[in-house]
């Protein structure tokens, strides 16, 4: 079998079995967390449970990053929220947001992912919003690895 230095592994957004095994299995976790009140105060259960997981199963689990998703460009609530999440969580939270977009929740109509399904162009800032979160996580990585 090849060896991976990074495996990306998507699980649900609870705190269920595929969850827990995820992060018992993980190095890293990177958290996308939506630019709303309520999942930055979700924010606490998570990270309760990573540190369970980190005491009890797999003491290598590291926080990678928060990345803010389905900011609202037109409500100071995205701007709010990304505030609150760099104060307590620092240069962990992604300088890249992803912002709502119509195109981004249509894209697994389509069965694929919004960078393959909406080429990022300059009419498709969901697209290219996620290409550049790529990036920002790829320098994470690269400075992480040492390469």
């Amino acid at each position: 079998m090849g060896h991976f230095d990074v495996v990306i592994v998507d699980t649900p957004a609870s705190l269920g079995l595929l969850t827990i095994n995820a992060l018992a299995a993980a190095n890293w976790v990177l958290i996308p967390i939506q630019a709303e009140f309520y999942a930055l105060e979700g924010m606490g259960q998570l990270m309760n449970a990573v540190r369970d997981v980190q005491k009890a199963i797999n003491p290598n689990l590291r926080l990678f990053g928060i990345a803010l998703t389905m900011v609202q460009t037109n409500s100071n609530l995205g701007e709010t929220v990304a505030e609150r999440a760099r104060k307590h969580f620092g240069d962990r939270v992604f300088e890249t947001a992803i912002q709502r977009s119509v195109a981004i929740a249509e894209a697994p109509l389509e069965g694929a992912p919004i960078v393959i399904a909406k080429k990022p162009n300059k009419s498709n800032p969901g697209s290219k919003a996620y290409w550049e979160l790529a990036k920002e996580a790829d320098a994470r990585i690269a400075k992480i690895l040492g390469v």
